[in-house]
């Protein structure tokens, strides 16, 4: 029994000794990307031609974004990119099947929060016994001179039956 108490102590003191890090919706809280706030618009989940939206805070040099698209999702006019001023940034977007990639004409920079506007978008059949589950789009990114995609995690888009 004394070896269990000192073991929770101990892991008590370790646990505590670690500082806790809580991101804020800042750019610059955290040195790599992160993503914020995400809706749609209209939320209604029969709406024709919605646009979902999501924000990333850039860390490093972004170069390219890549969103794995939910199945019954289909993006009719395209995917624009905005910073915090409102002023779009130029990329190229492409979406092949189920996937969004989005490639920026020059690498955007640190500190930077971009609007990731997804426009036309009409849905399918994502509710379960008259309620709507939310839509989950899986984002990574690729930092300027690295090869591989980091995972920035999911941007959950909920909408409502109205």
């Amino acid at each position: 029994m004394k070896k269990m108490i000192y073991i929770a102590a101990l892991t008590l003191a370790i646990t505590s000794s670690v500082p806790a890090v809580w991101a804020n919706d800042k750019p610059g809280d955290t040195s790599g990307s992160y993503l914020g706030n995400s809706t749609a618009y209209p939320s209604d989940t029969t709406a024709v031609d919605a646009t979902h939206e999501f924000e990333v805070y850039v860390g490093k040099p972004l170069a390219e974004l890549v969103i794995d698209l939910p199945e019954g999702v289909k993006i009719n006019r395209g995917i624009e990119v905005k910073n915090q001023s409102g002023q779009k940034i130029p990329a190229t977007v492409s979406i092949n099947n189920r996937k969004a990639t989005v490639a920026f004409s020059q690498p955007v920079e640190p500190e930077t929060k971009l609007s990731i506007l997804m426009n036309g978008v009409n849905t399918i059949g994502n509710s379960e016994a008259g309620y709507s589950l939310p839509w989950i789009y899986r984002v990574y990114a690729k930092n300027a001179g690295s090869q591989g995609e980091i995972s920035l995690g999911v941007a959950r888009i909920q909408t409502y039956p109205i």
